[in-house]
């Protein structure tokens, strides 16, 4: 663990059904919670950097765009 200086406690009220979500995700991905939101915290500020530029992010599936990724303003 980091040094008590270098690091911050942050407490989140969920949803159960949010809760649900993240502890499904902690176990099928083999991370921690902490993990968890520490990289969904990094995409969403990959999506609002790219909204901020006027990019799109775009799943695709063999090339053919899926979806949107859209962070609502």
């Amino acid at each position: 663990m980091a040094s008590a200086a270098l690091v911050k406690r942050v407490n989140f009220i969920l949803s159960d059904r949010a809760h649900a979500e993240l502890v499904a995700l902690s176990k099928e991905t083999n991370r921690s919670m902490t993990e968890l939101f520490r990289l969904g915290l990094g995409l969403v500020k990959i999506a609002l950097e790219a909204a901020r530029n006027g990019d799109r992010i775009v799943v695709t599936r063999d090339g053919q765009p899926v979806k949107e990724i859209v962070i609502p303003s």
